[in-house]
């Protein structure tokens, strides 16, 4: 072999060993879940190994699977952004925030929804009937108060009820507390939380308490079934880890579709995996209610993040709920 044909074939090979590792997808997929039933597709995703099954089949089994437990929206925004997570997982709130401010740099979008349910706005406090009973002298506990998806929802019942110009009218009330940790300061009596704003199971272990009752509830609020719940992350990830997206895609559609067929077999797991202290058969019936839905679907998205943009929260105005979502699932009946 001449010197030429040496020369050309060495640049060959690191043109070659180059673009192959351009290629190259992440090694470890970080992934992350909340508390509620709200997240179950997450934990039916971990228990069953779903995301490696589907990594397997894209001839990438030897990707590592990690999963953290977070406690708010905000704070897997913070760890998305700081790369130590690549699949968000929260209420649509937070979602739809960092959508806002990723614009033009990270591309943040949904993946999908995880589920529809009616969040609860509770209190022990017989004096309060309905949001223009709180006084100054309340306090409304609820996770990620001040972006989380019962801050909007508060704050769109507000606006009906006090003018639009009004609807930061509650916030100084909300204190910021874990859905668990808040529902324990609720019916213990003890502070100066009296009403919670939360979701399944917690509002219903809530209900279960003497002289707590319901104020208000989000469907109401979107005039029918709401998500709730949903997965994001960066279109800078989703382009440079095609298979690895895809994975984790493939996955949560294989979760929801065996919830829906499986109820009970859901609820164990999720009992089984520390979800609470309610049984298997407390579980089952708040899945089995008619307002509780898991699907990949949005529902009732973009009037919730129109509002947001209407009351400045958003300076983007989406036109569309498909704007918020990546496209491998705008084939979706979704709004």
């Amino acid at each position: 072999m001449d010197k030429r044909t040496l020369i050309g074939s060495l640049l060959a090979a690191v043109a070659l060993s180059f673009g192959s590792h351009a290629r190259a997808e992440v090694d470890e997929v970080k992934l992350a879940s909340q508390y509620g039933i709200g997240y179950l597709p997450l934990t039916v995703m971990q228990v069953d190994k779903l995301v490696e099954k589907h990594l397997a089949k894209a001839n990438m089994g030897t990707t590592k699977v990690s999963w953290m437990r977070l406690a708010a929206g905000a704070a897997a925004n913070d760890a998305l952004l700081s790369g130590g997570l690549h699949f968000a997982s929260g209420g649509t709130g937070p979602a739809i925030i960092l959508w806002d401010k990723t614009r033009t740099s990270l591309d943040v979008r949904g993946v999908a929804a995880l589920s529809s349910m009616p969040n609860l706005l509770v209190t022990r406090n017989p004096a309060i009937k309905t949001v223009r009973d709180f006084t100054e002298k309340d306090r409304i506990s609820m996770a990620g108060a001040g972006s989380s998806v019962q801050t909007v929802y508060l704050q769109m019942a507000v606006s009906k009820e006090f003018g639009i110009e009004n609807f930061r009218k509650l916030n100084p009330l909300m204190v910021n507390l874990p859905h668990p940790e808040g529902l324990q300061t609720l019916i213990s009596g003890s502070a100066e939380i009296t009403s919670l704003f939360t979701s399944p199971p917690f509002q219903y272990t809530a209900l279960a308490s003497p002289g707590v009752r319901t104020v208000l509830n989000s469907y109401d609020i979107m005039g029918g079934p709401n998500t709730f719940l949903m997965v994001w992350a960066t279109n800078k990830f989703r382009e440079a880890n095609p298979k690895v997206y895809r994975a984790v895609l493939d996955a949560l559609r294989e979760a929801t579709a065996s919830i829906n067929a499986d109820k009970r077999r859901a609820a164990e797991m999720y009992v089984k995996e520390g979800g609470g202290k309610e049984s298997v058969d407390q579980i089952l019936k708040m899945m089995n209610d008619p307002q509780v839905e898991y699907t990949l679907a949005p529902q009732r998205l973009l009037p919730y993040a129109q509002f947001m943009n209407k009351v400045g929260t958003l300076k983007n105005n989406p036109a569309s709920w498909k704007d918020l979502f990546f496209p491998e699932i705008h084939e979706l009946p979704g709004s």
